[in-house]
């Protein structure tokens, strides 16, 4: 029997409900460094209904052989909104649902009595790394009651790998910001790496550390040849954010504007205006230029593969995660490295299933790097 997932209804922090044997529709996204989420469509006639008619969690699991089943490490969903038509004699309802990860939206930044907030933010210095403002968030969180259930793996000290924090940064939360947004942030400022490690468990790293596994080299590499293992290969590509100049605007009258003089523009000069709030200092806004007119000299490609899951050799889940580098067929369909950004799959009301991943080459991942770099300047207080 090939690939195949299914789902399991789950008490709220809780004990298995059971098996969801009937779903008519399934469709579930894990992309890297985000927030996955599961949609699905269930007859409420159908046995098993009655699992999903109360408040609960889903666990999504998969099996290569139809018997032995495993839940995935980020398969774990909130059955949070639900519609379909009381008059459909099919009964016929559809459930979106967010990670258990979404819990974070529901604990907000506080004033802390030990630090005073600044112009209504919660401010840390330039000594707190990102497991430090995490820690300190989440810590106070659990202290007023909230994120029930929820744990994580990391400390204010070292990430979920046991490596020592790094790149410490001064930034300002705006009271009130939930810790999702403030995790999210992190992630955009290329301070840190996270994805769950267990159905209501956060791990957290260093970036391009422990979630950066390469299996695109070696002796067995992780290879999705065309006609084996993928069936499509579809690129779309765009020339929208190519710039030679940029304008760059910040507080106290900064005006500051960076030229690529050697950059080749098909239709001559190409201007961006960047607005900063927070940047004080010619050095930093001549900083956030550079990368901007740097970033503007590639055109941008997302990459999709489809994938089939009934002649490969390889499996997502299984032998490949989000994150991960593998071999992948790319401009002209050679095998080429790419980074897994997103894996999406869909089982149908027959048991077939499909998926296509997003990937990035090294110019996507560099490009990336770039926009970090813009995040991170931007945002110091």
């Amino acid at each position: 029997m090939p690939f195949d997932i299914r789902l399991i209804a789950v008490d709220p922090n809780g004990d298995r409900r059971g098996l969801l044997a009937h779903p008519m529709h399934i469709q579930v996204a894990f992309p890297f460094n985000d927030i996955p989420s599961l949609k699905f469509s269930y007859s409420m006639n159908a046995p098993g209904a009655d699992m999903i008619s109360t408040p609960c969690e889903i666990g999504l699991q998969w099996s290569s052989d139809g018997s032995t089943w495993f839940e995935f490490s980020e398969g774990r969903f909130l059955l949070i909104q639900r519609q379909g038509d009381q008059i459909d004699q099919a009964g016929v309802w559809q459930f979106d649902c967010p990670s258990y990860l979404w819990v974070l939206q529901k604990a907000v930044t506080f004033a802390n009595a030990s630090i005073e907030p600044t112009n209504g933010q919660r401010v840390f210095n330039a000594t707190a790394t990102s497991g430090f403002i995490m820690q300190t968030l989440l810590n106070d969180a659990v202290n007023r009651g909230a994120l029930t259930g929820f744990s994580w793996t990391f400390n204010s000290s070292t990430d979920s790998s046991a490596a020592a924090w790094g790149n410490p940064m001064a930034m300002g939360i705006p009271l009130g910001t939930d810790l999702l947004a403030v995790l999210l942030r992190l992630v955009s400022y290329g301070l840190i790496d996270f994805r769950m490690t267990g159905a209501r468990q956060l791990s957290a790293y260093m970036p391009n550390t422990t979630l950066l596994r390469d299996f695109s080299t070696g002796a067995s590499p992780v290879a999705l040849r065309a006609g084996r293992d993928v069936t499509a290969a579809p690129d779309v590509a765009t020339l929208e954010d190519m710039a030679s100049a940029a304008y760059v605007v910040g507080d106290n009258n900064i005006r500051q504007e960076v030229v690529n003089v050697g950059a080749v523009m098909p239709w001559g000069r190409w201007e961006v205006g960047v607005r900063e709030v927070g940047i004080t200092s010619t050095t930093s806004a001549n900083n956030i230029g550079t990368t901007v007119v740097l970033r503007g000299v590639q055109q941008h490609v997302q990459r999709t593969r489809e994938i089939t899951m009934y002649q490969a050799r390889h499996l997502p889940l299984r032998d490949y995660r989000a994150g991960d580098m593998i071999l992948a067929p790319g401009d002209g369909g050679g095998l080429e490295p790419m980074r897994v950004r997103q894996i999406t799959l869909t089982r149908s009301a027959r048991g077939v299933v499909a998926g296509n991943l997003i990937l990035a080459d090294r110019r996507e991942d560099y490009q990336l790097r770039v926009g970090r770099q813009i995040a991170a300047l931007s945002a110091r207080p």
